[in-house]
């Protein structure tokens, strides 16, 4: 996972986490970033770690090759995509979809200008897409206070069971295909490379995590992560901003490889 998990709190990579994820990339092992954020909004994290290896976007909905080519994708149907729209705009509550690669909203707000300093890019307003039923999205994003967020939580599972629903962010609520999922797209991985999932690690910190941690030989939560990842996870390592990720590479990964040279 990216945010909170291999990025710290400034939305950066540490250095140490950094160089190894290169160690590890040059040790033979394939490092595949896995994001809520759609490719725009990860390419340059990925181009920053150079894995070579396919990339999950979009929660799980969609994953891309290193050239960019999408070679998996569930997009969420466009009735539903309206009818989450409107529950959005019932409560009072920032919504964003992704048209053709670009993030959109309704109009540009706090919560937009947030969301875009750590997304990299600007959003485009769409002034009538409360009434569009023609938007085709990997994901729809509801963005606000924690407490609302659980609200609108709540009731979206009720409207709407044939989506799934999951927190990334106390204050982020994402609405994606029922097939979709981190899990499912990590196991799709898996298959192309022909890898085992038992010899497979996942890292994570929150609820959009919870089915690529399930899926993965070994599941690990960085100490940031909710209590309900850290239940989940075979085993806790170091917090996003002390470079956990590199601390997994390094004990669980390299010390092994190493060892199998010797």
């Amino acid at each position: 996972d990216l945010d909170d998990t291999l990025l710290d709190s400034a939305g950066a990579i540490p250095e140490r986490a950094r160089r190894a994820v290169r160690a590890a990339v040059d040790a033979g092992v394939r490092v595949v970033l896995c994001t809520g954020r759609t490719l725009k909004g990860m390419r340059r994290f990925y181009e920053m770690l150079q894995p070579g290896t396919l990339m999950i976007t979009s929660g799980g909905a969609e994953v891309y090759d290193p050239d960019g080519r999408i070679i998996f994708a569930y997009p969420v149907d466009p009735g539903m995509t309206h009818g989450v729209l409107q529950l959005a705009r019932r409560h009072g509550i920032h919504a964003q979809v992704y048209v053709d690669g670009e993030l959109a909203y309704h109009k540009r707000n706090a919560y937009a200008e947030r969301y875009e300093a750590s997304y990299g890019f600007p959003g485009i307003e769409i002034p009538d897409i409360f009434e569009r039923r023609d938007i085709l999205t990997p994901k729809l994003l509801l963005i606000s206070e924690a407490d609302r967020i659980t609200a609108a939580k709540r009731e979206a599972e009720k409207l709407f069971p044939q989506l799934s629903v999951k927190r990334s962010k106390p204050e982020y609520l994402e609405f994606v295909h029922p097939d979709a999922s981190k899990g499912e797209a990590m196991r799709f991985v898996a298959a192309y490379y022909g890898v085992d999932l038992k010899h497979t690690i996942a890292v994570g910190d929150n609820e959009i995590d919870l089915s690529m941690l399930e899926a993965a030989g070994l599941s690990v939560a960085v100490a940031n992560a909710s209590a309900e990842v850290k239940a989940a996870a075979d085993y806790v390592c170091a917090s996003n901003d002390e470079a956990g990720v590199a601390d997994v590479i390094e004990k669980l990964l390299l010390e092994e490889f190493h060892e199998d040279q010797d």
